[in-house]
């Protein structure tokens, strides 16, 4: 399956989730940030400014927790994302939460985003770079990810690997409509030659199944999530 056709089966199953889920309310996978995100919070708390970047932030599950926990100094979260319902979405949440100010939407494929050398304080990516057009690619955007954060600045990146999707109802095979799906081993080795010398805060594999809506069915989808959030030290 070409990228083209995995992009516009996943733009339409997300643009069906983002359409029937509010963001932070009870009940909806949205209901929270991830936990990984916000226990980072404290390692912060002596910032003067912050400057984060959120690549696939969708509509703001992460990005405006950062923004409401850090508004209170001069905080800026670059949010990219390749669907404009998605930014439409975190755009409008960002008003609702009163964050608007910090938060900035950008519609673009992560790919095609280019990352300013030593700009953050913290980037994440989750489940968002196994979505880049091809492993070189990613190879590239973890280079830029590296060189994009600052001293003492975090990234934390939560990776999906080993992908299998089946029919729920059938039970068929499906091809598993991720651009980029490597062995989780290769993935694990990748991000820890990417980030030789940072202090590694967090690394864990993780296996996890959910339902997907996909185009005609529901697809019962298996992974091995890799975590890997580490800081830039002197």
């Amino acid at each position: 399956m070409n990228i083209q056709s995995i992009r516009e089966s996943e733009r339409n199953s997300h643009i069906e989730l983002y359409s029937n889920e509010e963001l932070y309310k009870e009940g909806s996978w949205l209901n929270k940030p991830i936990k990984t995100v916000t226990d980072l919070f404290p390692l912060f708390e002596e910032c003067e400014k912050f400057r984060a970047l959120d690549l696939g932030c969708g509509v703001g599950r992460n990005s405006i927790a950062i923004a409401k926990q850090f508004q209170g100094i001069p905080c800026r979260v670059d949010c990219v994302d390749i669907l404009e319902l998605a930014i439409e979405k975190l755009m409008e949440n960002a008003k609702r939460f009163g964050v608007e100010e910090c938060i900035h939407g950008i519609v673009s494929p992560i790919e095609e985003f280019e990352i300013v050398p030593e700009t953050y304080d913290l980037i994440l990516a989750v489940s968002a770079l196994e979505h880049v057009d091809s492993k070189e690619s990613l190879v590239k955007k973890l280079e830029e990810i590296r060189n994009g954060i600052r001293q003492n600045g975090v990234v934390c990146l939560v990776v999906n690997s080993e992908v299998t999707e089946r029919n729920k109802e059938t039970g068929e095979e499906l091809f598993p409509q991720f651009e980029v799906n490597l062995p989780t081993e290769e993935l694990q080795d990748i991000l820890h030659r990417f980030f030789v010398g940072w202090e590694v805060l967090k690394s864990t594999v993780r296996a996890q199944k959910y339902d997907i809506p996909r185009e005609g069915c529901i697809s019962k989808l298996s992974t091995i999530v890799v975590t890997f959030v580490a800081r830039k030290r002197g």
